[in-house]
């Protein structure tokens, strides 16, 4: 314990010796939704309802460019707080196999071994459709 005398030199130097507990760091929640169909597992940032026709479509052909065994599909959120590494395992519905996972923001999220296949977000890709030649090259490489 400080004296008196010491408090009050500390304090008028701008030392505080106490802090306001109110400022304590809140942890933030954040999700990632998944959408699993047959063998395929797709990571977005937000639900698959929400998509537009154009976004559900171009989803739907990506996902039918890969055959797998036949599922029935799958949507949910996984929830974390906002600085923590995921672990893909988490996620995974692990009744189904998995042969390729489709993560649709920056996989630096992401904590796995699982072999993820990284993608411009779907908007990206319908406003330039150049963005797709990546992509596709990556499945290309899961059929073979």
């Amino acid at each position: 314990m400080l004296s008196n005398k010491s408090q009050y030199i500390l304090s008028k130097i701008g030392i505080p010796l106490y802090q306001d507990n109110t400022k304590s760091l809140i942890e933030q929640e954040s999700a990632i939704h998944f959408y699993q169909k047959d063998c395929i597992l797709t990571l977005h940032l937000i639900s698959v309802d929400k998509y537009s026709e154009k976004e559900i479509n171009l989803l739907e052909a990506i996902m039918a460019s890969m055959k797998g065994e036949q599922a029935s599909e799958s949507h949910g959120e996984f929830t974390f707080v906002k600085g923590d590494s995921v672990r893909c395992e988490k996620i995974l519905n692990n009744s189904h196999p998995i042969k390729a996972t489709l993560v649709f923001f920056d996989t630096k999220l992401l904590s796995t071994d699982a072999n993820c296949i990284e993608s411009p977000p779907l908007i990206d890709m319908l406003s330039d459709p150049t963005l797709k030649k990546n992509l596709w090259a990556q499945i290309k490489l899961l059929d073979t």
